[in-house]
């Protein structure tokens, strides 16, 4: 985070506006990028060119309208498409399709821990997996630490609230800072085709936040009614009083449905369930207090093993691990999740801010948190005579509504049963080995590793989706990068061909590492290739044609749905290989996100710190991935990064690669 102390808000005067590319430039770039897909077929690449070259003609009158649209838009000409397409009009359920989930490094002065009966030992075959385990209690650690958190984010909130966060900025100058108004008091609403995103002033400025224990609802005043925020040992004093009621609840079978489940699952069944809840004024109570809640923390009664395993913990967070989709409200932007032993994880909805935003948050919380020690036995302060304000919110269910959380149930657990995820540590080297010893970009050695593994894998080249943050823009969200390059495609070919010397080798790693960081400037420029052809495609058909703009003959309409109808653009945008990288982060001990393509395909993200390089992965089984197979990914990445540093350090390393940029 910037260390400028310009109000978080003073520079979004100056931004510019997202760009609209030059037509012809998209065109060329979209060529240059499919080329590694094509091969050697040159009949695929000729009838490509053909349709993107006519299309180059009878598409200027979409880029006008394009332009003439982005005029009449208040942000940017993309910004309400993205949201509706990229989110909130997509139908799958949200658990691990298209929330993202992180995990947080653990505190050592932790106490009063849970533990297995039959712990796991490191002879044991399952031991660097890990797995979660249910105590079925909760422990005093874990409610203090919870606080702990909620604590800190009301201080992150307040910074956010006061413009007194300061503006992130790069090179390229400041960034845009509104995606941080977007975590507090934000809701996704289900409704049926296309969601709603809920935040207003009663949302923002609510006193509470929602606290859910074995999928009971309650809403926790972290807030007096003067506006003055409650010390810690109010707090804990609120949690156990919560704990305590769901557990009398539960022995006494007094337990409500749990309606959690619903928001992990298909968005229709939800926004059919959720219409029907509405119906009643209790629920409707409940569901509009569910929205003005600041933000979700979820205590749960799991552990994991062995204790620490950070496999285990990240599999807790993103699906609950032994119920799986119960326990979350996935519809929060941001949902903390705390289990038996004080484990900290959070779960984000995707849709209103990107998870970079929300990461910067949770750095700043565990960074504060971790400063302040959490010792047994020694009082927190609290108002003297405290009582608990605790308000459980209930929602009576029908029959019909309870077939359809039983679906939820159902589809939750095979989506989670289907999802394999791993954190792979290579703690070989990080980004000081990269730039003064490979002499280039770390995170281009990190792009060309991941293709390089997937072709050892698959024994194919992957289409890539990298993230490029387009912030320096007003409001600005992501862009593509295409990472698998001619160059990066070369550069694979090169490393597993045994006739190539490692000079050569590091030559093509050079020419591809290059190209890669011109790739990622492009993009983070606002002229790649991806949203341009979405925003064509919206102007073809969502804009009406401008006065001035004579009638589409049947020629140019064939032209346009050809190219938009393309099997290679269809499968150029098939990424099998869907990544991001983060900033370096002590605390953040996994990302994680789940793959976008149904087949062979994985979701990657990745902090490269100094010393390390920390991958969070994300595929489907074998049986449903038609081939995935995350545990051979993982081995063929540790070798694949051994492999390039000795293609290095044998090649003699930054001599070379000036040689080779020339």
């Amino acid at each position: 985070m910037s260390s400028a102390h310009a109000p978080m808000l003073s520079e979004q005067g100056k931004l510019p506006r997202l760009p609209i590319p030059a037509l012809s430039q998209t065109i060329e770039r979209y060529l240059e990028s499919i080329s590694p897909l094509v091969g050697n077929d040159k009949d695929a690449l000729a009838a490509t060119t053909r349709k993107a070259h006519e299309f180059l003609k009878a598409g200027e009158r979409l880029q006008q309208r394009l332009t003439s649209y982005d005029l009449t838009q208040e942000n940017s000409w993309l910004e309400k498409w993205w949201l509706e397409l990229a989110y909130l009009s997509w139908r799958e359920g949200l658990c691990i399709n298209s929330n993202y989930w992180l995990a947080v490094a653990d505190d050592p002065r932790a106490y009063e821990l849970a533990a297995a009966s039959i712990p796991l030992l490191p002879s044991d075959e399952g031991f660097n997996l890990g797995r979660v385990w249910d105590s079925g209690e909760f422990g005093e650690f874990q409610v203090r630490r919870a606080v702990r958190f909620i604590q800190r984010t009301l201080d992150f909130k307040e910074l956010v609230d006061t413009d007194r966060l300061p503006v992130d900025r790069t090179r390229a100058g400041p960034l845009c800072m509104s995606q941080y108004k977007c975590i507090f008091g934000m809701t996704r609403i289900p409704r049926l085709g296309c969601d709603e995103l809920r935040q207003d002033e009663a949302t923002t400025q609510s006193r509470t936040i929602l606290v859910i224990v074995q999928d009971q609802i309650y809403a926790v005043e972290v807030y007096d009614r003067a506006g003055q925020r409650k010390p810690n040992g109010d707090l804990e004093t609120e949690l156990h009083a919560v704990i305590a009621d769901v557990v009398m609840r539960a022995g006494q079978g007094e337990l409500d449905a749990p309606v959690t489940v619903l928001t992990a699952g298909h968005r229709d069944r939800w926004a059919t369930a959720y219409a029907q809840l509405e119906q009643q004024p209790h629920n409707r109570t409940t569901l509009n207090k569910i929205q003005e809640s600041l933000f979700a923390v979820s205590l749960d009664t799991t552990f994991s093993d062995p204790l620490g395993s950070i496999n285990a913990h990240q599999e807790n967070t993103k699906s609950h691990g032994t119920q799986m989709g119960h326990n979350r409200w996935y519809d929060k932007c941001a949902n903390y999740v705390v289990d038996r032993n004080g484990a900290v994880g959070y779960i984000g909805e995707h849709s209103p801010c990107d998870a970079l935003i929300p990461a910067i948050m949770i750095e700043y919380v565990s960074k504060a948190v971790a400063q302040e020690p959490i010792e047994r036995g020694v009082l927190v302060p609290q108002t003297p005579g405290y009582k608990t304000r605790v308000r459980r919110l209930r929602f009576s269910v029908d029959d019909e509504v309870q077939g359809m959380i039983r679906e939820a149930k159902a589809e939750v657990e095979r989506t989670s049963r289907a999802s394999c995820s791993r954190q792979i540590r290579f703690e070989t080297y990080g980004s000081d080995w990269i730039k003064k010893t490979a002499g280039i970009g770390p995170d281009a050695l990190a792009q060309v590793a991941l293709q390089l593994t997937y072709y050892r894998v698959h024994g194919a080249l992957a289409p890539v989706y990298e993230t490029a943050s387009t912030r320096q823009f007003l409001h600005g969200r992501t862009e593509t990068v295409r990472s698998l390059t001619p160059q990066v495609a070369q550069c694979v070919y090169t490393m597993c061909d045994a006739t190539t010397t490692p000079r050569d080798r590091y030559t093509a790693l050079v020419r591809a590492a290059t190209k890669h960081q011109e790739m990622l400037r492009t993009a983070s420029a606002g002229q790649g290739v991806d949203r341009h052809i979405l925003g064509l495609r919206m102007a073809y058909h969502r804009l009406d044609p401008l006065p001035s703009e004579s009638a589409m003959s049947d020629h140019e309409k064939h032209a346009i749905e050809e190219f938009f109808e393309d099997p290679m653009l269809a499968r150029s945008t098939t990424f099998q290989l869907s990544t991001s990288g983060l900033f370096p982060s002590r605390y953040l001990t996994h990302t994680g996100f789940g793959c976008v393509a149904p087949e062979r395909a994985y979701g990657i993200n990745y902090i490269i710190e100094s010393s390390r390089i920390k991958f969070g992965i994300e595929g489907k089984t074998a049986d449903v991935g038609n081939g995935t197979d995350v545990e051979l990914f993982e081995s063929t990445l540790r070798q694949t990064l051994i492999e390039l540093k000795l293609v290095c350090e044998q090649a003699g390393t930054k001599s070379t690669a000036k040689q080779s940029r020339l």
